[in-house]
């Protein structure tokens, strides 16, 4: 059997080597430390000849043709899938994506839409885009330019398009269905939708972390103008920009530590106090949360709890305490690594999620059918059985969203019920 060195091989691979040694060098301070490290046995590189070897037969051999890049994305993603689970590569499609959802700037209606069991569902509007006041969430996308559009690929795909240039949309609310004409535009989304609740109370209902939420936040309650308190939701919210977080948190706390990241070997690298001037900090919050509540939704919920008394109600967040950062290529791919850990001061922080101090689950449709029916059949002990039996052998299914206008919701959504519930309580 032949032996395939790197000397063997093509000038465009050996180049290849060269480039990735003399950037991974580069990486730990200059090539004078390189040397040092090769003299003493320790080239920390030297596996780069496999992964040259490797591609070398994958581009001679495979029975299809491979383009470099695809291969080289391949290792890297690879090279990532053997690290924690937040740290991911990025192609520069996933990319934009991603600063979309940091930066909050796209062109398009303004919706937000999930595959649920219902069908194609719009869950968000973004609060002054397009289709604000005509789409709620709820709504049932049903076509697109007069095209049935059945998920949510398809939707995204026939809704993009240049500012200024417009779509027909037709949704289903209530069993009726509406068309619209909708132009799109440049949007800067809103993640943060302030409503007064009356009774002195308002809701600030919080998508994501993202550029500009926490002055979003701090307009939204200057303009609700609640005098007793208000209620947070970070349900379904999994994080975003760390010094948004930090932002929030401050509208509230007057003291106290509000994060702390530490790196490898428990190195400090970041700490962030409370200031002494709080805007909003005399009003009672209460904080939503679920088991999609992460990283920086986590970080407001625990340290508006430790610094400004909020109460939680809901389910054990998520439990991401790890910090990510970007690093972009010229490529415009990028990696998103885990380069720290957070800590806050509330008690529960660390490992695994945040405990509510008021525990209200949100049963899924299968469970909410199942529970009238065993009211039904109290009196029935045969058909109880029978339903017990049937009841363990279905899959269950992950509760959704409780979608609708605001008013319905109070009323609706078992976690906001209580939350408004325990609003109420005091004076």
């Amino acid at each position: 059997m032949a032996l395939t060195t790197v000397s063997s091989l093509p000038k465009t691979l050996r180049a290849f080597l060269l480039v990735g040694t003399a950037a991974a060098t580069g990486l730990l301070g200059g090539a004078h430390l390189s040397r040092t490290a090769i003299a003493a046995g320790a080239d920390p590189y030297r596996p780069l000849d496999t992964l040259a070897i490797a591609l070398h037969h994958v581009q001679a051999q495979y029975i299809h043709e491979v383009t470099t890049q695809d291969l080289i994305y391949g290792a890297i993603d690879g090279m990532m899938g053997v690290l924690d689970p937040h740290s991911k590569f990025l192609d520069p499609s996933d990319l934009d994506a991603n600063q979309v959802r940091t930066e909050g700037m796209y062109t398009g209606i303004g919706i937000e839409m999930k595959n649920l069991s219902q069908g194609l569902t719009v869950v968000r509007v973004v609060p002054g885009s397009p289709a604000d006041t005509i789409v709620e969430t709820g709504d049932l996308i049903i076509a697109v330019n007069d095209e049935p559009v059945t998920n949510l690929a398809a939707a995204s795909n026939a809704m993009r398009g240049e500012a200024n240039t417009s779509l027909k949309l037709t949704t289903r609310r209530g069993g009726e269905e509406h068309t619209a004409t909708l132009t799109r535009a440049r949007i800067r989304d809103r993640t943060v939708r302030v409503t007064d609740l009356g009774r002195g109370w308002a809701i600030a209902e919080i998508a994501r972390f993202q550029r500009n939420t926490a002055s979003d936040l701090d307009q939204g309650i200057r303009a609700a103008a609640p005098s007793r308190g208000l209620i947070i939701d970070v349900r379904d919210n999994g994080g975003g920009l760390l010094d948004e977080a930090i932002g929030v948190v401050d509208l509230f706390a007057t003291e106290g530590l509000i994060v702390r990241t530490r790196g490898r070997n428990d190195v400090v690298l970041e700490q962030h106090n409370a200031t002494k001037v709080a805007p909003h900090q005399k009003l009672r919050l209460i904080v939503l949360i679920n088991g999609e509540s992460a990283s920086a939704s986590e970080i407001v919920a625990g340290s508006l709890r430790a610094l400004a008394g909020a109460k939680l109600v809901g389910t054990q967040s998520y439990g991401k305490w790890s910090v990510q950062r970007l690093y972009v290529f010229e490529d415009t791919s990028a990696i998103k690594l885990t380069v720290a850990q957070y800590e806050i001061v509330d008690e529960n922080a660390g490992g695994s999620g945040l405990n509510p101090n008021h525990r209200v689950d949100a049963p899924s449709p299968h469970v909410q059918a199942l529970t009238t029916l065993k009211k039904t059949l109290a009196h029935d002990d045969a058909s109880l059985a029978l339903l017990d039996g049937l009841a363990a052998d279905t899959p269950q299914k992950v509760a959704q969203p409780h979608l609708g206008p605001l008013s319905e919701r109070l009323t609706q959504d078992p976690q906001l019920a209580a939350a408004w519930t325990l609003a109420l309580d005091k004076p």
